[in-house]
């Protein structure tokens, strides 16, 4: 990451110390600077460029912040596989992953054992499959419940991969939430639902706002410092 940059050596991957990563250019009519990001989850840099910003301008800057780069893969924890044999932490406790060709049901878990069926080949897409799933199951029973104390409806609840935030919360009701939250402490998981139940009622970080944070889950301060501190980890485990 060295050197001047011209529009017609814009690459597909970028090579970032001994890391080669895919590379997304895009532009944002609202954005009023150039925004840098690394995404753990698609280990992947992003250049965000305001409307009428030349893409030369964006590599020059994205070569400036080349030793922000290093730094931030360096202090990524290491990449974990999830195949067959492997322990990983799922909603708070360790399961043992398991692959069974033939078994009736995509997946089971149950006594600290989540087995996944199928054809060995297609274990990954299984395997991402069935912890979206779960995610989603685990998140949707915390979310209807604390929506309930708050007299509020939920309108839709998505989990993704998400990039920038564990969940988000919109004016109409839909709650989404990063599927990689089933990794984190069970009291995190409550954190972060807790907050965008919240903001079914206040759309904002008010003083209030918190207040009812701090009654769907009175231990949030610790979880909410967990996620700060910890937050990176969780994009460690990849089917």
């Amino acid at each position: 990451m060295t050197g001047l940059w011209h529009d017609h050596a814009v690459p597909e991957f970028l090579q970032v110390g001994e890391e080669v990563l895919p590379l997304v250019i895009k532009r944002h009519r609202s954005a009023k600077r150039i925004c840098l990001r690394y995404h753990p989850g698609d280990h992947a840099v992003s250049l965000t460029l305001p409307r009428h910003t030349r893409v030369v301008e964006g590599m020059n800057f994205l070569t400036q912040k080349s030793e922000w780069l290093i730094t931030t893969l360096m202090e990524m924890p290491s990449k974990k596989r999830i195949k067959p044999g492997v322990v990983i932490p799922l909603c708070g406790e360790r399961v043992r992953v398991k692959h069974d060709a033939q078994q009736h049901t995509a997946f089971m878990l149950k006594r600290g054992v989540l087995t996944i069926a199928g054809d060995r080949q297609e274990f990954t897409k299984r395997m991402t499959e069935a912890l979206r799933k779960i995610a989603r199951q685990e998140i949707a029973a915390r979310a209807e419940k604390m929506a309930k104390k708050t007299g509020r409806r939920i309108h839709r609840i998505t989990v993704r991969d998400t990039r920038s935030r564990w969940g988000s919360c919109s004016s109409t009701g839909n709650l989404s939430f990063s599927w990689r939250l089933i990794f984190a402490p069970e009291e995190v998981m409550q954190y972060v639902v807790a907050h965008e139940v919240a903001h079914l009622r206040y759309m904002n970080h008010s003083d209030k706002f918190w207040s009812l944070v701090a009654y769907l889950c009175p231990d949030y301060e610790a979880a909410k410092a967990w996620l700060k501190l910890h937050g990176k980890e969780l994009y460690r485990f990849n089917a």
